[in-house]
């Protein structure tokens, strides 16, 4: 009888071993518990521009709205819309759209190679990732006619890769508990690398694919690797500086005025200020995003924007950039 019941007990403390190994293991609740976690490629510098560039074209390929899932962000409210308001960004809000009233959550995957300005915020670090708070109270009182409440949440890798965080709750409530939980559940987000397009708010744009430095390399323009970002590039042409941008932008804020030229039916505006030291060409290079846009500027397009000095230079470089688009 006494072999029978150990072997009964045995036999149950087999299988609840068994039950609890195929258990789906419990995301880390803070940013450091998620830091720890975090695999060895977010843990190590890079040391040659080669892995400067894979970690660029690697972080261009993830999917931002996908760091955190509509399950998760479930969690913090009642979800009212996600958008992806940039080829790097996401924002949801909860429970009201009214200013004031509801709750957002927005977050971005960038990168700091030469390290994350931390200014106030409140430090812990890990095996090279450091994850850091900063509240709207820690440099100051609640000012008359605030409407809100904010916190940034912030986690800077060993790999140069940023993932800031940051909250806006109603007065009388506290951000930053739901800001450090976003960042926790983003950072486990970002260890998966979520291809673009995983996240159903994520619509496939002319953005993807494509890579900022491309008309460098189609000008013969040398580029300095540590100046590069995940969506923009900046190098010298001609000997003038040119910062050319991939951006989400309101249709209103891009077609000033006439177009200075149509590329494979991608049109190409100039500034209206002539009088400025420095000017911004732009370009719509795609069909606009879905959503409803801004009431006042239009819809959301896919927008390439060149930012310099030298006018004739930035409108040669926004008609080669604009060309590498194909027809839509």
């Amino acid at each position: 009888m006494l072999l029978r019941r150990c072997a009964v007990a045995a036999a149950v403390v087999i299988g609840l071993t068994a039950c609890q190994e195929n258990l789906p293991k419990q995301r880390p609740a803070t940013p450091i518990e998620a830091a720890a976690a975090m695999g060895a490629y977010w843990k190590t510098a890079p040391t040659t521009d080669e892995q400067r560039l894979d970690l660029l074209r690697r972080l261009r390929a993830t999917d931002p709205c996908a760091l955190i899932p509509r399950t998760d962000l479930a969690k913090f409210g009642t979800l009212l819309e996600v958008e992806n308001d940039g080829p790097n960004k996401c924002e949801a809000t909860f429970d009201s759209t009214e200013s004031g009233k509801g709750t957002s959550v927005s977050w971005a995957i960038g990168v700091a190679p030469t390290g994350y300005g931390w200014g106030q915020s409140k430090r812990e670090e890990v095996d090279g990732i450091t994850v850091g708070v900063l509240g709207d109270l820690d440099n100051s009182a609640l000012v008359e006619g605030q409407r809100d409440r904010s916190c940034l949440a912030t986690a800077a890798f060993a790999n140069t890769t940023t993932l800031p965080v940051s909250v806006r709750t109603p007065l009388g409530t506290e951000p930053c508990p739901t800001a450090q939980a976003a960042l926790a559940r983003a950072m486990g987000g970002l260890a998966t690398e979520p291809a673009q397009g995983t996240s159903p708010d994520t619509p496939r744009t002319a953005l993807h694919g494509k890579d900022p430095c491309e008309v460098a390399a189609v000008l013969d323009a040398a580029v300095t690797v540590l100046d590069q970002r995940i969506w923009s590039c900046q190098f010298t042409f001609r000997g003038a500086s040119v910062d050319v941008d991939y951006t989400y932008e309101a249709k209103g804020y891009v077609a000033d005025g006439e177009p200075i030229f149509v590329v494979n039916g991608h049109r190409g505006y100039g500034p209206s200020d002539d009088t400025s030291e420095h000017a911004s060409y732009t370009a719509v290079v795609g069909p606009a995003l879905p959503g409803p846009g801004s009431e006042l500027m239009g819809p959301t397009v896919p927008t390439v924007r060149i930012f310099g000095k030298d006018r004739e230079v930035l409108e040669s470089v926004l008609r080669s950039t604009t060309e590498l688009f194909p027809a839509t």
